[in-house]
This record gives C-alpha cells, sequence and structure tokens, in this order.
C-alpha cells in the first residue's frame, strides 16, 4: 500500500498535476464517479476514482508542449491522466448533471476548444442570428403564445438541461412554441428552444417528449451547431440574407390574402403553410449550423437512450416518438420537408437501429395538457385546406375524450369539404349538434354550416329560418366589443345572408 501510495504522489509530482499559477483549469469543478476500465500503469482494473476536473498543464521549459490533463482522484491522491488517454476510465454519471458533464468529456468538446478556440466572435454572431430570426418570426406571427404550454415545456427542459457544464460555457435556454405542422425542434444560438405545435400534436405521452427534448439538449451540450457551422458553406452577410427572407415571407402572405377563409375565430392568428416554409427550410438550418450531420444525429439518439435509463424513463419512448415524427413524414410525404429530420432522409433508418417501435401506454396528463394546442393545430389545418389533417387531429382529441366544440365542427367541415351524401351529411350533423351541445358560447360558425347542410337537402324554409337566426347573432356580435378585422367579417357576413335569402326566397 505504500509503494501505491508513493507511486501515485511521484506520478502527480512528474505530471506537475499540482495546482500552480502555471496550470489553467478548463473546467469547473465536476466530481464525476467512476471506474478504471483496465489497469492504467500501477492502478488496477475496476479502481474506483473521481474526476475532479480538467486543467491546462504547463509542463518545464525544455519539456513538451501544455497538455490537457484530467484531474482525477483515486484512493484520495489526486493524479493526472492526459485526455488522449481519458477512455482508461469508465465514467459512471449519478444525475443529470454529471451525464451530459461526462458526454462533454468523452466527445473531447475541451480539446476540440482548445484547438480551434472558443470562438466568441462566432457565438455572438449566432446568437444576432437567432435574434434576428426571432424578429422574423413574430412579424410573421408564427409564436404560438400560450403560457401554461410555454412553462410546461420550460419546467421539462429545466429536468433535462445540466447545471453547469464541463467547459465554460453558460446559458440556459428558454422554450417558444412555433406554429408549424411539421414535428420539430430547433435550439438557436442565442439558446432559445423552438417547439413545433406539430411536434406536440405528432406524440402522445410525456415521456416521448421528453425524449425528444433530451436529443435537442445533446445537440445543444455537444456544441453541434457551432461545429456544423464552421463546417457550412460561405455566407451571405446577415442583413442581406434576413432581407431575401423577409420579402419571401411578405410575398407568401400577400399571394394567401386573396383567398376568403369562411370560419370566424375571434382573435386567432392561423398561419399559412406558405408563409411556415419561408421561415422554417433548410436553407436557414444551415445558416444557423442546425442542419446536423447524419453522425451528429445518431450521437444524439444513442446518448438519449442513455439517458433515459438513467433518468428512469422508458428508453422505447425515444424510438416510439422518432416513429411517429417518421409517420408524419409518410403520412404528408413531404420530400421538402419543414423540418431538419427530413434533410438527409436517414430518419427510417435510424429508427430501425434503435429497436422496435412498441406503443407507448395512453398519457391523459400529457393529452390533456396539450389538448388546446390540437385544436388550434386543426383549425390551422382546415384553414390551409388540409382536410384530412384537421380531421385526424380534431378525432385525436375527440377520441381521448380531450375534444372542445371546434374539435367537432372541424371533424364536421372535413366532412363537407370532401363529401356529399346523405350519409354523410347526417354524419356531419351529428358533429355539429356535438359542437352545439360543448359549446359554452353562441357559435356562428355552427350556424352557418346548418344553414349550408339545410340548402344541400334542399330545405329552403328551415335554411331561410336558420339565416334569421344566423343574422341575429352577428347583430349581437357587433353589440359586443370587436376589432376592426371582427366589424368587417360581419359586415360581409350580413352581406353573405342577405343574398342568400334573396336566392332562397327565389328557389
Amino acid at each position: 500500500m505504500k509503494r501505491y501510495i508513493l507511486f501515485l504522489l511521484v506520478a502527480m509530482l512528474e505530471c506537475g498535476i499540482m495546482f500552480s499559477q502555471n496550470n489553467r483549469p478548463l473546467s469547473p469543478m465536476l466530481n464525476i464517479s467512476g471506474e478504471f476500465k483496465r489497469d492504467y500503469k500501477d492502478v488496477k482494473k475496476g479502481t474506483a476514482c473521481i474526476l475532479q476536473r480538467v486543467i491546462k498543464l504547463k509542463k518545464p521549459i525544455g519539456q513538451e508542449e501544455s497538455t490537457l490533463q484530467a484531474v482525477v482522484v483515486v484512493g484520495g491522491v489526486q493524479v493526472g491522466i492526459p485526455m488522449e488517454e481519458l477512455d482508461v476510465l469508465k465514467l459512471i454519471p449519478a444525475d443529470k448533471t454529471s451525464f451530459w458533464q461526462a458526454a462533454q468529456l468523452s466527445n473531447d468538446l475541451i480539446s476540440y476548444y482548445e484547438k480551434k478556440g472558443y470562438q466568441g466572435g462566432m457565438r455572438q454572431e449566432q446568437a444576432r442570428e437567432a435574434d434576428d430570426y426571432m424578429k422574423e418570426l413574430e412579424h410573421a406571427k408564427l409564436f404560438y403564445d400560450d403560457a401554461a404550454i410555454e412553462d410546461y415545456l420550460q419546467c421539462m427542459l429545466l429536468s433535462i438541461i445540466p447545471e453547469k457544464m464541463a467547459v465554460l460555457r453558460e446559458g440556459t435556454p428558454l422554450v417558444r412554441v412555433l406554429k408549424s405542422p411539421a414535428p420539430d425542434m430547433l435550439m438557436l444560438g442565442n439558446d432559445c428552444l423552438l417547439v413545433s405545435t406539430g411536434m406536440l400534436t405528432a406524440l402522445d405521452s410525456e415521456e416521448e417528449l421528453y425524449a425528444v427534448m433530451s436529443r435537442e439538449v445533446a445537440h445543444y451540450v455537444l456544441d453541434h451547431a457551432i461545429i456544423t457551422v464552421n463546417k457550412n458553406i460561405a455566407r451571405a452577410k446577415r442583413a442581406q440574407f434576413w432581407g431575401a427572407v423577409a420579402d419571401g415571407v411578405v410575398a407568401a402572405t400577400e399571394e394567401y390574402l386573396y383567398d376568403r377563409y369562411d370560419y370566424y375565430v375571434p382573435g386567432l392568428v392561423f398561419a399559412t403553410n406558405d408563409v411556415v416554409q419561408a421561415l422554417v427550410n433548410d436553407n436557414i438550418a444551415n445558416r444557423m449550423g442546425l442542419d446536423y450531420s447524419e453522425k451528429q444525429e445518431k450521437e444524439a439518439d444513442h446518448i438519449v437512450m442513455n439517458f433515459m435509463v438513467l433518468m428512469k424513463k422508458n428508453k422505447d419512448a425515444m424510438v416510439s416518438a422518432l416513429s411517429k415524427i417518421n409517420q408524419y413524414y409518410q403520412r404528408n410525404k413531404d420530400v421538402e420537408a419543414l423540418s431538419k429530420y427530413g434533410a438527409y432522409g436517414s430518419l427510417p433508418e435510424r429508427v430501425g437501429k434503435l429497436g422496435k417501435f412498441t406503443p407507448l401506454d395512453e398519457d391523459r396528463n400529457y393529452l390533456k395538457k396539450t389538448s388546446t394546442v390540437v385544436s388550434y393545430e386543426a383549425g390551422m389545418m382546415d384553414y390551409n385546406k388540409k382536410y384530412n389533417e384537421s380531421r385526424r387531429l380534431a378525432m385525436k382529441n375527440i377520441n381521448n375524450a380531450m375534444a372542445c366544440s371546434d374539435d367537432y365542427l372541424m371533424v364536421a367541415r372535413s366532412i363537407m369539404k370532401l363529401s356529399n351524401s346523405k350519409e354523410s351529411n347526417a354524419e356531419c350533423l351529428e358533429y355539429l349538434n356535438k359542437a352545439d351541445e360543448t359549446s359554452k358560447i353562441t357559435n356562428v360558425n355552427i350556424c352557418k354550416m346548418k344553414i349550408l347542410l339545410l340548402l344541400r337537402e334542399n330545405k329552403q324554409a328551415d335554411a331561410v329560418h336558420l339565416l334569421h337566426e344566423y343574422q341575429d347573432m352577428l347583430n349581437a356580435m357587433y353589440q359586443q366589443p370587436h376589432t376592426q378585422e371582427d366589424a368587417q367579417w360581419i359586415a360581409g357576413e350580413h352581406t353573405w345572408a342577405e343574398k342568400l335569402l334573396n336566392r332562397t326566397y327565389i328557389m
């Protein structure tokens, strides 16, 4: 035992591991538990240790250049292990923070920074890029504002993100929800995590969301965006690039304004798919380093599977979530893909390598928390004339006993838009009656759709009666506080109802 301690002391002195003014810390104090995977010098395989931190060791003049050393405590004594030999250790994280710290060390991020530098200028530029992007999203009204949903996601993120990293980086991401039908997450350079409404509606459990969010944290912790930006092609000037993006959004918006949407949604702004595609696309992902390589995607998949086990989560949730993301693209046949998941065509292969898809048990808590997002997404699909998707989403809430009046209304609208038979009209009326039963306020849309159904069935007298009732509803709406846009809509509907009444009397 004395020989062992003497060896460690000698090794410690030879390595210069004692802290001095010449030894620069490259990490905060870590204290990650571990053990030796094999015999290392006089230390036997299986010996327990604690990795304290990483330093840059300045050797005496005339010897080799400065080297990176992991400071490891073995038997109460500090020893230094060169970072290139760190694989001699099996790190055994005990919590979320030590897990992500170990992932950073195992991926040799510290050595990468020593070679490339911390690239503070590039990071600031990426943060400014992200700020510009957020301004464009805000201007295009692509943020889904719901404080309860954002706080729910923020709490989940805080349960995943490390409290401190193994590298000298700081920052805690904040969550915003993006109006986008594609199941996607984007971690921006200004520490903002964008979660799409499509992601929230594609998943069915909190553990699936936890897994996918952990993947994005893996990209963030391993600094994949900065590494990718270094590899990407030459970049246009920032103002020039975002100016072109803004022009594309304006063009997409103006093109869609020619279409009149007949469904009244007070105070609610839906997004057109053209506008979403103008702001969520491969060019923007490439610009901000979010077009991760297949290697980086698979690396994140693998890390998250281990993280789920450590956090006592069902690791099948990862396979389940990625499978549902893949199903979205298969169902929509969207080869242009509004997110990075479709950029490489590798998602089916990745899912296959992770394991067999096993559906998770229904998560009532998650379905309840996200039901309002599902209703909104159904409305947005209806707004974009994707009636099958609108019905599928609304039925998700209906089948899970989470439906509101608008969900029944969306199903009725999809039936009317896609079919016209005695049977389908009867089915439509059933859903409209259910919408009426569950509505807590007078809903003019239900009345209008019943008018259209009656005209389909040549029941003009009943239609006239409902048209007068519809006009009374419009008058009542006008007496309530309303916006200028609401007033214009009400006036347009009055004109429609009057013209229809005239035609109906003629019939």
